[in-house]
């Protein structure tokens, strides 16, 4: 089923508003974290988020945070029907 540009627009503007915040939510619990977005559409999958974390960062600590970004992830699917997948750099 073809979008129309109203419906694109607002796809859009829904997208925008959930790599922000995703984005800020990333940034609150590792300031020192590097951010990589994608916004181009792989089969299901809305955006992309890579994260480059501090070296400093311990391998639990960087688990914790992988695991954070996953659990994130769910909620925009469940709440606002985008699939956005954060990834974590290896170190």
């Amino acid at each position: 089923m073809r979008q129309t540009a109203p419906e694109l627009t607002e796809y859009r503007h829904r997208l925008d508003n959930a790599v922000t915040g995703f984005s800020l939510f990333i940034r609150d619990l590792c300031p020192g974290a590097q951010l990589e977005i994608t916004l181009t559409r792989y089969e299901d999958e809305d955006a992309h988020i890579r994260v480059s974390l501090p070296a400093t960062l311990t391998v639990e600590e960087r688990e914790a945070l992988a695991n954070r970004f996953a659990e994130k992830s769910i909620d925009f699917l469940l709440t606002e029907s985008l699939l956005i997948m954060a990834g974590v750099e290896e170190a």
